[in-house]
This record gives structure tokens, C-alpha cells and sequence, in this order.
């Protein structure tokens, strides 16, 4: 979800094929960061006003507080003209905003292996801060700063934002990273992709409701088309999460607000900036608003008191089948799948990749590992240029020395596994973990 040390906007229209991926999100950056704006011939003139700021703050100490979180789509202004939204209803005391590219949904639990994982790809947060009217505000934007060094940003864990912030609505923007679960994004084999799906949704789901949870409702913003993943994986996903959900969960699904394809749209025909942008947050904020008073809140428990336990099988957390004492481990495996690469036009806008090869362990040579099977990340790209794996055959035993991939730089790199094996921690070569800091950029 690039080298940063000297960037200079430049309108869309104008970028050539090989850098326009890049320079959009520099767009997209600079817009809502207020660096850079899009001229009134390349915006439009019906561009959505943005949300009224009000000359005096009513009295809301007995109001509600909202919590906003969202992937890469929120970076591009989502979660920016959302936030703005809810700080001006009178109803709201608070809001925090957490906007973290190359997210899903297990990104923003302690459960291993996301317990420390870290974005370096952007990350923007939107705080109240008490008895002052205006937030505090943390941007890194795609590691954009100029002349400085990208920065990794711990993902914010909902179990620490839940007891700190004791929100009472939780709104999700998530999605667009799960369409990656699916065979080239196109099919749908509903007995390996459901149980995958709900691996990936249901522990943040059970942690949201689960006591002591505070939140009265939750929205979960399923993203608008994509111009990557066919109709069919869309619909099965929001089909999946109303099956989850029920009634605990408004689902919003975004496909029915925004007419596709968007203005301003970036090479992946899937991240978008400008005016259309505005326009989901806006029918977004419309939907929510017209069910959130605080008034018909203070009325409702908490849905951990209101809702029955979420079954067991439902909401144990995702744990790795192996959590190894020695941090390096030598093993002598057997190649059994390699997932396929993702083709470059499937990466943009992001500029590294991960692809996931499964390994029958043969011979533990140092270190402990307990699983028949292991699955090794291994980098398919590197500044969005292919990396060769054509030595690696299925079939063929290879030694491997091996470290977890979570605590690496790699670990929100973007990644394809097609093996299902859901209950494998990740595993990177260790001399393949040095190639994402000697590229000298983020993704």
C-alpha cells in the first residue's frame, strides 16, 4: 500500500505511464494534507463543499464518542471528510480517527502475528483532545516527508483503543485488502474462501462486542468497486459479513453510493482521490447520522450487554500453529505449493510484494518447530521489479534459515497466499529480510 526524498506533485493528467501510480498517491497526499489541491479544471466544479466549520462549540459533555478506523481508502480522504463530519454534530463529544494503509481487520488486534506489526506504507491519526476544539493530528502519509526518512508506525490495537477511549460507535472502513484471499480476485470457491473470510473478520468482530467493550453500534464500511476484484467476490464477501453480523453490525455496502469508474481514479482502479472520494464519506456520514442521536444511545447497553456471547468456534482469535522459542530456524524442507505472484498491475500503487510457497519439513536442523508443514513469504518484488523465483520447484528440498516475518519490515508488505493454511505463522528467509531496507524506500 518510491523514493520520497524529493517528490513534486504534479496533476494526473500529466504523469507519465511509468511513474502515474506513484505520483497519485503523492496527489492523494498532498490533497489531504493540505500540501497540494487538484486545480478546478482537473477537480471538477461540482466538487462536494467540505463539511461547515461552526463559530462557537455547543456543550458536549454528555455527548457520544466515535471512533473512526480505515486502510489506504481513508488515507486518500475518507477518513479525513468523515472525522470532520462527526466533529461538527452536536450530538459528539469526541472522535479519534486511526487511518492505516495495507490493513485488515486482524491488523488492529494483539492476536499473533499482528501483535506488533507496524505500517510503513502511511499512517494518519485524528485525536480530540479534552477542553480544546481543535484534534491533534499525526501524519506520515506514504513516508512523504520531505528530505526525511519513512517512518514504521505501530497499527493501533482495538483492544487498547476500547479501554482508553471508551467509545460508544465504531466505525470501520476495511475490506479492500481481503480481496487478496481470493483466487486472482475473480473466484469465489465458497468452501476454502468462507472459513478463510471468517478468520480474518470474526476475532475483530467478537473483540469489538465482547466485554468490556463499550460500543452501542458498530458500522462496517465494505469498500466501493473495485476495478480489481469481480462482482462476484464482492457480493460473497458483504453476503458473508451480514452472516456474521446480523443485526449486531450495520454493514454499509459502498457499491450502492458511488458510480464506478471514479474521477480521479489511480492506476489499480481502486484508490481514488477528490471529489468522489468526498461524495462516499459524505453518503456515509448520511446513513450513520440519521441512526446515531445521543439521545437514542444513552437509551441502548452496550452490545456486549445487549448481545448473547459470540459462539466459541467464533471467537477464539487466529493462532499460529507454531510459536517458536529460537527466533532463527534451520530446516531442511520439501517445496509442496508456491502460490501464484501477483502481476504488477495487481501491486500498484504499492511497490513490494510477498508470495507464499508451503514447505513439508523434513529435518528441524536448529531451532524448534513442532507443524508437518511451513509456509515461507518470499519477496515477488522489490520496487515493483519482479524477483526471481524460478530456482524454487516444487518437489525440490532446500535448507532454509528462517525467521518469523511478523516483527520484520516486510510484515505489511502486501502478500498473496493461496494455500489456505491460515494457521501457519509466516516465515521469511532471514536473507531475504534485508532486501526490503537495502531498497532504501517503503511501499
Amino acid at each position: 500500500m518510491d523514493a520520497f526524498t524529493d517528490f513534486k506533485v504534479m496533476p494526473l493528467a500529466r504523469a507519465t505511464r511509468s511513474t502515474s501510480w506513484v505520483v497519485g498517491f503523492f496527489v492523494c497526499a498532498a490533497m489531504i494534507t493540505g500540501t497540494g489541491r487538484l486545480s478546478a479544471q482537473s477537480a471538477g466544479k461540482n466538487q462536494s463543499p467540505p463539511p461547515q466549520q461552526k463559530s462557537s462549540e455547543p456543550n458536549r459533555d454528555n455527548g457520544i464518542t466515535v471512533l473512526i478506523l480505515g486502510d489506504s481508502l481513508s488515507l486518500c480522504g475518507f477518513g479525513k471528510r468523515l472525522d470532520q463530519h462527526f466533529r461538527e454534530m452536536p450530538e459528539v463529544k469526541a472522535v479519534f480517527t486511526y487511518m492505516t494503509c495495507a490493513t485488515q481487520p486482524l491488523s488492529w488486534l494483539k492476536n499473533k502475528p499482528y501483535t506488533t506489526v507496524k505500517s510503513r506504507c502511511g499512517f494518519w491519526s485524528i485525536e480530540s483532545v479534552p477542553g480544546s476544539v481543535k484534534p491533534k493530528e499525526l501524519e506520515d502519509i506514504y513516508g512523504m516527508r520531505r528530505g526525511s526518512t519513512p517512518k514504521a508506525h505501530p497499527v493501533p490495537k482495538l483492544e487498547d483503543l476500547l479501554a482508553q477511549i471508551r467509545p460508544d460507535v465504531l466505525v470501520m472502513q476495511t475490506g479492500g485488502n481481503l480481496f487478496d484471499l481470493f483466487a486472482g480476485r475473480k473466484t469465489v470457491r465458497p468452501n476454502r474462501d468462507g472459513p478463510a473470510l471468517k478468520k480474518y473478520v470474526v476475532p475483530f468482530f467478537s473483540k469489538a462486542i465482547n466485554q468490556p467493550s463499550s460500543l452501542k453500534k458498530i458500522y462496517w464500511v465494505a469498500p466501493p468497486v473495485s476495478g480489481r476484484a469481480s462482482k462476484g467476490v464482492q457480493d460473497f464477501i458483504v453476503d458473508q459479513l451480514h452472516l456474521y453480523f446480523g443485526a449486531a453490525v450495520t454493514v454499509i455496502d459502498s457499491r450502492t453510493l458511488l458510480t464506478f469508474p471514479y474521477r480521479h481514479t489511480e492506476p489499480d482502479h481502486e484508490h481514488f482521490i477528490g471529489e468522489d472520494m468526498d461524495l462516499w464519506a459524505d453518503k456515509v456520514f448520511a446513513l450513520v447520522s440519521q441512526d446515531v442521536s445521543s439521545q437514542r444511545l444513552a437509551s441502548l447497553k452496550p452490545l456486549s450487554e445487549s448481545l448473547p456471547p459470540a459462539p466459541p468456534a467464533l471467537s477464539q482469535p487466529v493462532v499460529p500453529a507454531e510459536a517458536p522459542s529460537s527466533e532463527v530456524l534451520n530446516v531442511s524442507a520439501r517445496l509442496v505449493f508456491k502460490s501464484k505472484p501477483m502481476r504488477v498491475e495487481e501491486l500498484m500503487p504499492y511497490q513490494e510484494s510477498l508470495v507464499g510457497f508451503v514447505y513439508d519439513v523434513k529435518k528441524i536442523v536448529a531451532g524448534q518447530y513442532t507443524a508437518k508443514q511451513i509456509l515461507v513469504m518470499h519477496p515477488a518484488h522489490i520496487h515493483l521489479a519482479k524477483q526471481s523465483l524460478r530456482k524454487y520447484r516444487v518437489g525440490r528440498i532446500f535448507k532454509l534459515q528462517l525467521r518469523p516475518l511478523e516483527g520484520t519490515a516486510w510484515e505489511t508488505v502486501k502478500r498473496k497466499d493461496d494455500s489456505g493454511l491460515l494457521d501457519l505463522e509466516p516465515y521469511i528467509r532471514v536473507e531475504d529480510e534485508t532486501k526490503y531496507s537495502e531498497a532504501k524506500h517503503t511501499n
